[in-house]
């Protein structure tokens, strides 16, 4: 994996074990996640699957990312004005149901 993809992955993972995160902080998960987005095709198998564990963990704590967000900013208005495309679905945890996320979790 490249240095900058690693760099990332690691923030992610460090990142998401701190739930008590400030709603900013939450929003930095998302962004850093988005630019590793356009890095994943780079990706070697187990770096992809190390990526899929970190989303499964997003998925997991959904609902406090949400609650923090919500504290400083209005997610569906920032998705709009960026611009983010579907296929970025952790911008989209507002419209996650709580049994939606308990199954992609799973």
């Amino acid at each position: 994996m490249d240095k900058k993809s690693k760099h990332m992955m690691d923030f992610i993972s460090k990142a998401i074990e701190h739930l008590d995160a400030s709603g900013f902080e939450a929003l930095e998960i998302l962004d850093v996640r988005s630019r590793l987005a356009s890095r994943e095709p780079l990706l070697a198998e187990p770096d992809k699957a190390l990526l899929e564990k970190l989303d499964r963990r997003l998925l997991q704590i959904a609902g406090s990312l949400k609650e923090r967000i919500s504290e400083v900013a209005d997610l569906a208005e920032m998705r709009r004005r960026a611009h983010i495309l579907p296929s970025h679905w952790w911008w989209y945890l507002d419209e996650f149901s709580s049994d939606k996320l308990r199954a992609a979790a799973g």
